[in-house]
């Protein structure tokens, strides 16, 4: 009841690489904090907007995607990584994406705000979430 009243319940969602990236394994070093690159932002977003970055282009993830757009509008930037020539140095190196994880969530500060697998209807619903969450904080 005093929550209610008084309270303000706020969610946030992590900003990940605030400490630097751990295993850099070949790609080289990484500024601290970690931010995705400018020039790699500027290819992929005419907007200021949030940008999803997507590798997985099945019928199940494009089909959640639109879903997103559906109950969101165009508030965000989605982006197919299958469609770049440089896709598997930006799938380890720019965006830190592993396996099982086939698409990222990048603020418009370039910060990298989660991993997802939207080929599931439980992964789509926490991005879905966390998008609410991430817009209404910009």
């Amino acid at each position: 009841m005093f929550l209610r009243k008084f309270g303000k319940n706020e969610f946030n969602i992590p900003v990940y690489y605030q400490a630097g990236v751990e295993d850099a394994g070949p790609c080289g070093s990484y500024p601290v904090p970690y931010t995705v690159p400018d020039s790699v932002m500027r290819s992929i977003q005419t907007e200021n907007k949030p940008v999803l970055v997507v590798v997985d282009t099945s019928a199940e993830v494009k089909r959640n995607i639109t879903r997103l757009n559906t109950e969101l509008g165009e508030i965000f930037t989605v982006f197919w990584l299958g469609s770049t020539p440089d896709m598997a140095q930006w799938q380890a190196c720019v965006f830190i994406l592993h396996t099982p994880w086939t698409a990222v969530l990048v603020d418009t500060q370039s910060q990298i705000r989660g991993y997802y697998a939207p080929s599931t209807r439980e992964e789509t619903d926490r991005l879905l979430v966390e998008m609410k969450i991430l817009l209404k904080q910009y």
